[in-house]
């Protein structure tokens, strides 16, 4: 069990951060601009074990080498293959809190 479930949904522009504590089903999602300095910041503000999920895109092994000092775990999960990401309606943020649904099952 992990005390926070957390993902990303990347673009160059802009990025969907999303969070869930293991104590509460209240998801947090938060739109700002893309800002790598800013979710590794925020990763150490949050304390105790942390699992990050992330889709799978061109960024995933740059976002993957710069956060995982940051997390306990990491999840690179491939949006084709999985079915949860595909159905439904799309955008940043209901992307990424798919994406924390995800990483609590892991």
């Amino acid at each position: 069990m992990y005390d926070h479930y957390i993902a990303l949904d990347w673009a160059k522009s802009n990025m969907a951060l999303a969070r869930m504590t293991g104590k509460s089903n209240k998801m947090r999602v938060m739109e700002v601009s893309s800002n790598l300095s800013y979710v590794k910041e925020y990763l150490r503000s949050l304390k105790g074990k942390k699992i990050f999920t992330v889709e799978e895109t061109e960024s995933s092994q740059w976002i993957y080498s710069e956060l995982k000092p940051y997390v306990s775990k990491i999840i690179v999960c491939e949006p084709h293959r999985n079915k949860l990401l595909s159905e439904g309606a799309k955008n940043d943020k209901i992307d990424a809190s798919k994406l924390v649904y995800l990483g609590q099952t892991c």
